[in-house]
């Protein structure tokens, strides 16, 4: 019985090993899960869905660079003008850097969708996007 016990003993720490290795291994090898599809809406349905990520099409209305407010924004409003857009996207000055065009030209009177997490600003609804790839012109 005593070299029973020895014997398991001895065998504890691989055992540990082995375990702890495949744990690991799992995790590496283990597909990533699928991403549901984005929820695809137009700018109208997007006051239905602040907090959630979707794609959402539209007319850019309006389009204005406002450099002398803090953050330096560049606003898109979709459908209808400023002030009466029923959605806008939101370009922070810092992030201007990364289109090749100023973005207020290049989307401005264009179909676009934009993918992004719907926020809201003083009750309407908004997408703040970092980069040209969450905007693409239809």
């Amino acid at each position: 019985m005593q070299s029973f016990r020895k014997n398991i003993l001895k065998l504890l720490p691989i055992l540990a090993i082995v375990l702890l290795a495949g744990l690991v291994l799992s995790r590496v090898w283990t597909p990533a899960p699928q991403v549901a599809p984005a929820l695809n809406i137009t700018a109208t349905e997007a006051s239905d869905h602040i907090g959630k990520t979707a794609e959402i099409c539209g007319m850019v209305a309006s389009a204005a660079y406002l450099q002398q407010v803090r953050g330096r924004p560049t606003f898109l409003n979709f459908e209808q003008p400023y002030p009466d857009q029923v959605f806008t996207v939101v370009i922070w000055g810092d992030n201007r850097s990364a289109w090749s065009s100023p973005p207020e030209r290049l989307y401005d009177q264009q179909s676009v969708c934009v993918t992004g997490r719907i926020t809201s600003h003083e009750g309407n609804p908004q997408v703040i996007v970092r980069k040209p790839g969450n905007i693409r012109v239809e």
